[in-house]
């Protein structure tokens, strides 16, 4: 396991070690938390609790208890979109997209 080591006064030393005996750990655990606390305030937060309690109703209250759509039927409505994406970039820029993604390029000129 890599080390670090830094220096600090013997004044700081104390303190550090005799708060961590307080807290029933040795002064490297409470050297370890104490930086990964100060990591953790330092991110922002995804959510608040507040937030992804209100998605998640939100996902229950446009939950259906009809059936998922056939995987065939996903798969059309995926390559369609892309489609229509491809379409609006052949008009823009043909060359360019044709090399990029031969694929869609030739599903494009399948479909007529």
């Amino acid at each position: 396991m890599p080390r670090i080591h830094f220096v600090v006064n013997e004044t700081a030393k104390i303190a550090y070690q005799t708060q961590a005996s307080r807290e029933g750990m040795s002064l490297g655990e409470w050297m370890r938390q104490a930086a990964e606390d100060r990591l953790a305030a330092a991110r922002p937060p995804r959510f608040t609790v507040e937030e992804l309690a209100r998605f998640n109703a939100d996902c229950d209250a446009r939950r259906s208890d009809r059936p998922e759509p056939d995987w065939d039927e996903s798969k059309g409505v995926i390559a369609e979109s892309g489609l229509a994406g491809l379409a609006c970039c052949l008009r823009r820029k043909p060359r360019e997209v044709m090399a990029f993604d031969r694929g869609l390029a030739a599903a494009w000129e399948e479909r007529g």
